[in-house]
């Protein structure tokens, strides 16, 4: 991949233009497409309402969220929080390229991944920094491991 700038004096201090080329549509190039949309709406802080109060949530904290039912338990360096809502929804809000889904009802942050462990049945484990460890599935290793590069 190739990255390029260049300077317009034309266009106003808050206008971006951006043109991707690549040789075909691939599934690579529209997540691409996808995530450049979503960039003004990605937070490096979210809120995350508890039974009592509203949080405010640095992302990069977030270790993992694991979802039971309709309650999300959001796991950061410090503290658990425990919310309601759906992990679609707070997918959305977060920054797609540094939270991954390695289960049906789990996402981590791989900048908080420490390592992964072989487990039985094919599954792996994943360690995180404070050793937290979250179950990877069969289903999701291959894109963790296209996003690890491994």
């Amino acid at each position: 991949m190739k990255v390029n700038f260049e300077q317009d004096d034309e266009l106003s201090n808050d206008e971006v233009i951006i043109n991707l080329r690549a040789n075909s549509l691939s599934g690579d190039v529209l997540k691409l497409l996808q995530q450049l949309e979503n960039w003004n709406e990605q937070l490096d802080m979210i809120p995350i309402t508890t039974e009592d109060r509203t949080v405010m949530v640095q992302t990069s904290e977030i270790l993992a969220i694991e979802v039971y039912g309709s309650e999300l338990t959001i796991h950061t360096i410090t503290k658990d929080y425990v919310s309601k809502g759906q992990l679609k929804t707070i997918l959305e809000r977060l920054n797609n390229n540094d939270f991954i889904q390695v289960a049906k009802s789990t996402v981590i942050n791989i900048n908080q991944l420490d390592s992964l462990e072989a487990a039985f049945s094919g599954n792996m484990t994943a360690i995180m920094t404070n050793q937290l460890k979250i179950s990877v599935s069969r289903k999701y290793l291959p894109e963790l491991r296209r996003q690890l590069r491994m």
